[in-house]
């Protein structure tokens, strides 16, 4: 929201050009700068690599996923609504919390699945940021894979599968009945008119 607010083009410009280097960029490439970055910060501060270089390192690359995915969203809201709440008297408060996030929430949502998707099959970068203690998923993954298939790594893999195809079901059965009840109220006012 703050990019889409920005009024000086110049500096919008370079924060999203800034924002899609790490979209471009190689996970090995990211890995091995966050490495770096995290150890020099760890040399001054005394802090390892653990949960949190990997959650600072997860939010930086998820990030522009997100604002690619919401800001489109934004720019296609209308802005009379904006000027009308406003006219009528809401504050900056009211139009974020009964306005922008209701408008932009399919955005959010989706942003969020796709930083959820993005963060989980990442390997390449949380190798490089796991430190000793503490491992993400991919990671365990890969190093139970290394001594050969076993039933855990089927066991986690059919986990998976089955919560994503609970979420799949659960969408498209939600969205079934939130277009049922629109035709049901849309059938009941032609019939009233």
């Amino acid at each position: 929201m703050a990019l889409y607010y920005l009024r000086n083009k110049r500096f919008k410009v370079t924060l999203l050009t800034m924002n899609n280097v790490l979209m471009v960029s190689s996970d090995v490439v990211i890995g091995a700068s966050f490495l770096i970055m995290f150890t020099a910060i760890g040399h001054f501060t005394g802090l390892g690599l653990g949960f949190s270089t990997v959650l600072a390192s997860h939010i930086a690359f998820c990030i522009p996923i997100v604002v690619i995915i919401v800001l489109p969203q934004l720019y296609e809201m209308n802005d009379n609504m904006l000027n009308a709440a406003r006219d009528l008297g809401a504050n900056e408060s009211q139009l974020l919390t009964s306005i922008i996030i209701p408008n932009i929430m399919p955005s959010i949502i989706g942003g969020f699945f796709m930083a959820l998707t993005y963060s989980l099959d990442d390997f390449t970068v949380s190798f490089f940021v796991t430190g000793n203690g503490f491992s993400v998923l991919s990671v365990e993954v890969y190093a139970m894979a290394r001594k050969g298939i076993s039933m855990e790594i089927n066991a986690i893999s059919t986990i998976i599968f089955i919560a994503i195809m609970f979420g799949v079901f659960g969408y498209y059965f939600i969205q079934h009945i939130v277009n049922r009840q629109k035709k049901m109220k849309r059938g009941s006012s032609n019939r009233r008119a």
